[in-house]
């Protein structure tokens, strides 16, 4: 049977309609427009793209913030955001990890792309952001040849890492909005500042990102994952007769809003925030303190976020064709260079283990299967009996380091679960006496014990510097304990790590965001420092209200 031009086209739509059924209409237009512009995507007398890698994400989301018992912000949204990155070249030298005056650094594009399911709609997107990303690309490599002609050689380390190509297709649900209950406990919980007119300020933001990501590259990597965080911050400051700010934050990092604790349980950490914020205002301020220091609870974990983890990722910042360009474009870990040498007390031993899901009965945020750039995440051994093993890597290449072990997230190399134990760990009911005991041999006459930190940027007050001390206790060597304010770490070096004292055999969950679509978890004993410094906070002092605040 002789078949006509009108039925063959039909036959031909019929199958690719069918090839289309079987995976998603994104995952197809992906694949389609990445097949023809690995083929056919060059410039006359520019060199073709080695590589091209998509990224979609197609997430629900959604954000409101409570004062006072009623809702100041209320957003939800649905997008699909495209990220597509060209690199030209080869993998020992491309056009990534180069910043210029004029287009900055990078080869990649992104861009929003239709919400409905329509896949010629979706392609053309593709095709103009990789037409973009392909000449930025082609423009960056260019300037970065000219600028490498000119500087002496030395040992080249590749721009990317060869890795073996994976597929892997985890469960998704389409995005979905949140339900509205939440936005009903946010402004609950703001509600109970309105019996504290003591309070300066006071807000309980909420927040949800779910939904999923879709990953092609043209080495053949091929990943689908579902996305899902849920973050809730409560926080309140008033200001002492003094003018200093005095604030207090609880902060709770989940994949999701069901994991978070329940709502009394949430309303009485709200009641806690405002009465921490109320006893400290009139607490005094902490002396400034070199010496040893107890770490409890969350505080050690937020502190080891802050300073210790930091050094454990293997980042390797930008070159530039003037070297002031590249400033704020982020330095390498000085780890880099200590690896087999010890960074650790002798006891202590360090891992990130993004393949634990749970810990103590609580989910752990930070676990995951498959990092942002399609590499699975791998449980790394980072200090063994105190000595550096290893560091996290991306596909950033780094000297001795030529491999990812699956930690590239959120445009950097990232943390996962960061675990860190010791095998000489005692009870966390000892530790006090043994702190207090290590004061008295070293003629002290007092100590602090920090049992909450926080970051600058996430408290009233914070400013530039080291971590902020929210909640702190000058101890004498009888024990008692007096509550101070207005504390916060000085400089942390490297070298106090290996001058850990003491451990607790007990340790804590402290999940924190990286950014909106992305958690991390540390799990942490107690420690006691042998030597940090605590410095008093630097903040203009504001004068007070010339009228009192109308809920007074």
């Amino acid at each position: 049977m002789r078949m006509t031009f009108a039925s063959m086209s039909l036959l031909l739509l019929a199958l690719s309609s069918s090839s289309h059924a079987q995976e998603s209409v994104i995952l197809s237009a992906l694949r389609d427009e990445l097949t023809r512009s690995m083929a056919d995507l060059r410039m006359k007398g520019e060199p073709a793209p080695y590589y091209i890698e998509y990224e979609i994400d197609d997430i629900s989301s959604m954000r409101a913030i409570a004062r006072l018992g009623g809702i100041v912000d209320d957003q939800s949204d649905h997008s699909r955001t495209l990220r597509v990155q060209v690199r030209v070249g080869d993998y020992a030298f491309d056009s990534s990890r180069f910043v210029t005056q004029d287009r900055g650094g990078g080869a990649g594009a992104s861009t929003t792309i239709p919400l409905d399911d329509n896949y010629d709609a979706i392609r053309r997107e593709i095709w103009l952001a990789t037409d973009a990303a392909y000449k930025r690309a082609v423009g960056v490599f260019a300037k970065k040849k000219a600028a490498f002609q000119n500087r002496t050689a030395t040992d080249q380390i590749p721009d990317f890492s060869r890795e073996t190509p994976v597929q892997i297709m985890l469960p998704i649900a389409a995005p979905s909005p949140t339900d509205r209950k939440w936005v009903d406990r946010a402004r609950q919980l703001s509600a109970v500042f309105i019996s504290s007119p003591e309070l300066e300020s006071s807000e309980v933001w909420i927040s949800e990102a779910h939904g999923s990501s879709f990953y092609v590259n043209s080495e053949g990597f091929k990943v689908v994952t579902p996305v899902s965080t849920a973050y809730l911050r409560i926080s309140a400051d008033a200001r002492a007769s003094d003018g200093m700010t005095v604030p207090d934050v609880f902060a709770a990092v989940e994949s999701r809003f069901e994991d978070l604790p329940p709502m009394p349980e949430l309303l009485k950490r709200a009641g806690e925030v405002a009465a921490r914020v109320k006893e400290r205002r009139t607490a005094p301020i902490g002396e400034e303190f070199t010496g040893p220091l107890l770490i409890e609870g969350e505080a050690s974990g937020e502190l080891l976020r802050q300073t210790l983890a930091p050094l454990m990722l293997a980042r390797r910042p930008p070159d530039a064709e003037n070297p002031r360009f590249a400033q704020g474009q982020g330095q390498a870990t000085p780890f880099l260079t200590r690896i087999g040498l010890r960074v650790l007390s002798e006891s202590f031993s360090v891992s990130d283990t993004p393949s634990v899901k749970e810990f103590d009965g609580r989910p752990v945020a930070g676990a995951y299967v498959v990092d942002d750039e399609a590499v699975p995440a791998k449980d790394v051994t980072l200090v063994e009996k105190g000595r550096l093993v290893t560091l996290l890597t991306s596909r950033t290449p780094q000297k001795n380091l030529p491999q990812s072990n699956g930690h590239g997230r959120s445009g950097s190399v990232q943390a996962g679960v960061f675990q860190v134990r010791s095998t000489q760990a005692s009870p966390a009911s000892s530790l006090k006496t043994k702190y207090l005991d290590l004061l008295k041999a070293q003629s002290k006459t007092y100590g602090y014990i920090v049992r909450r930190v926080a970051a600058p940027g996430d408290v009233a007050g914070g400013g530039p510097g080291g971590p902020v001390i929210l909640e702190a206790v000058k101890v004498a060597l009888d024990g008692s304990e007096e509550p101070v304010r207005g504390l916060r770490f000085g400089s942390v070096p490297s070298t106090a790590f290996r001058d850990i004292l003491e451990a607790s055999e007990e340790r804590v969950l402290h999940n924190y965001r990286v950014d909106a679509g992305t958690a991390a978890s540390i799990i942490a004993p107690n420690l006691i420092f042998e030597e940090l410094e605590l410095q008093r906070t630097r903040e203009i002092v504001q004068k007070p209200p010339v009228v009192p605040s109308p809920a007074q």
